[in-house]
């Protein structure tokens, strides 16, 4: 438990410095896909844990602020928090030729979930990217890393899995709360904000269940389809 703890904060304090720089010079990167009058054409299948109600309000609550001073972005409703389990088909605009896979990760993820213990996390501080802001989750046990593993190395096995982990193998588990859609903004000012909820408190999440979804690049509520929902054990 230790390792995982030290192993997320390292991820997470070396997403800060990296980005506190790039906020300071206004040089972050907007998606210009979450701006467009179409819609974002992103899809893919995603496992995810929906952390619970008091975490849930605790965050509306920042993002509240950080509208006020940050306003025009991309920011996430309550509902469609989300901690990424595993991008089973990473969301892209080829989508359509990775669909025809689901069926075969489907029948994975039901094998190897029906006798996954639930697991905890930590919502505590938040980070940034180059392209959004994260509210820092932290596992208070070694369940989800182990739960990672199995997933991958099943759907690898069924010839599934080579385009797990594309853009980067996922390790943490934050909840991603505001992305960057509009370059005209006091990128110093959020800096700011950001820096000092370096350590606000969340709350803590036991998940009992995950959701197999498939959405858009930002499972946002109104694409976002409910595919199949997997009991975890005690």
């Amino acid at each position: 438990m230790g390792d995982e703890l030290t192993s997320a904060q390292r991820i997470y304090d070396q997403l800060w410095s990296e980005t506190a720089t790039v906020m300071a010079s206004g040089k972050v990167r907007v998606d210009p896909l979450l701006r467009g009058d179409t819609g974002d054409p992103r899809r893919g299948a995603t496992l995810v844990a929906r952390p619970d109600g008091l975490v849930r309000t605790e965050v509306e609550a920042f993002l509240r602020e950080a509208c006020a001073i940050c306003p025009g972005q991309y920011f996430y409703q309550p509902s469609e928090f989300h901690v990424t389990v595993l991008a089973v088909i990473p969301g892209s605009e080829s989508w359509r030729d990775q669909y025809p896979r689901l069926p075969v990760c489907q029948r994975v993820l039901e094998e190897v979930l029906k006798n996954c213990p639930s697991f905890s996390l930590k919502f505590h501080g938040v980070t940034a990217s180059p392209e959004a802001v994260l509210v820092q989750g932290f596992p208070l046990d070694d369940i989800l890393a182990q739960l990672r593993d199995r997933l991958r190395n099943a759907l690898r096995d069924q010839g599934v899995g080579e385009n797990l982990d594309r853009r980067y193998k996922i390790a943490a588990a934050h909840l991603t709360v505001m992305r960057f859609s509009n370059p005209k903004a006091d990128w110093k000012r959020l800096r700011d904000f950001l820096q000092a909820h370096r350590e606000t408190d969340f709350g803590e999440t036991r998940f009992h269940s995950l959701q197999l979804i498939w959405g858009d690049w930002c499972a946002s509520a109104d694409t976002v389809r409910l595919m199949r929902e997997y009991q975890l054990g005690s």
